[in-house]
């Protein structure tokens, strides 16, 4: 049974549904158990999927909160390596490092996400640190210290897709809050690379179209998902239908006061500076 309070005018505890998940209570057996059977599904796979984190009643009132900041949402259109890394010209063609892919997708940052937002809320409460860090086995763990990046929503919109890329942080942490028609799946291949081997022309098969290693996540709104992307190449496929594909992003980061560089803000977010210029995140937090 889930919480049956009304998450808009109770504590953000009621948002999650923490009979099936009593992240509130890690040192229970109930919770041990829990952490341990999260690291065991994270290690076999390098994707942990856990379906109806939040309750139903949640999950509809966090993508109503995501549809009403539409007009906070800025486009972001680029074509990129696998590797977000400049092109190699010298390379083959076909090579991994030469090879470009498409992402277009709208992003939402963080200090445009108000502070009552349950959203927010949810991000900026400690129990969920406190599970993000147990399941990754991490003795400090902190929210990024970026005020634009630390929390954001990502909005696909009909045919717009997250190109093929590893990610250069060790994990990402995602709420589903919102599904395309069709189409707009994320797809990974589970440790394509190695920290000793790139492993390109297994990269440029599957760029090439081979799907033999690749697999599917659900994401029903609702679904809390963690993910080893740095040896795992992955994707959103592009979606359809009128319905845009909503998916919160809340990072988390091994050192505290983790903040993007000038460029890399205005790449993503289209500007340098957050609202407030001199704003570091309020609720860095730590465990």
């Amino acid at each position: 049974m889930e919480n049956a309070q009304n998450p808009r005018t109770s504590d953000v505890a009621s948002l999650v549904n923490l009979t099936r998940y009593p992240i509130e209570n890690l040192d229970t057996p109930a919770g041990r158990a829990l952490i341990a059977d999260c690291r065991r599904n994270l290690e076999e796979s390098g994707a942990l999927v856990l379906s109806n984190f939040v309750t139903p009643t949640a999950a509809a009132l966090l993508a109503a909160e995501a549809r009403a900041l539409d007009w906070a949402v800025h486009q972001y259109h680029v074509d990129h390596t696998v590797y977000f890394e400049p092109r190699n010209e010298t390379a083959s063609d076909g090579h991994p490092r030469r090879r470009l892919v498409r992402t277009d997708k709208g992003s939402v940052p963080y200090d445009l996400i108000p502070s009552s937002a349950l959203l927010r809320r949810l991000y900026e409460w400690n129990p969920l640190l406190a599970f993000v860090a147990a399941v990754l086995n991490e003795t400090a763990l902190y929210r990024h210290g970026d005020p634009m990046a630390a929390l954001n929503i990502n909005v696909h919109d009909q045919g717009q897709q997250l190109g093929w890329h590893f990610d250069r942080t060790d994990f990402a942490v995602t709420l589903s809050l919102q599904e395309s028609e069709s189409g707009g799946i994320f797809e990974y291949v589970p440790n394509l690379r190695t920290a000793d081997e790139e492993n390109y022309d297994g990269v440029a098969n599957i760029l090439a179209g081979d799907r033999s290693a690749v697999r599917q996540l659900p994401a029903a709104p609702g679904t809390l998902t963690l993910f080893r992307g740095h040896f795992s190449l992955h994707r959103v496929s592009p979606g359809s239908g009128p319905s845009k594909r909503l998916m919160a992003a809340l990072s988390f980061a091994h050192e505290p006061g983790v903040i993007f560089s000038p460029y890399a803000r205005k790449l993503f977010y289209g500007r340098e500076t957050p609202v407030n210029p001199t704003a570091t995140n309020p609720a860095l937090g730590a465990v």
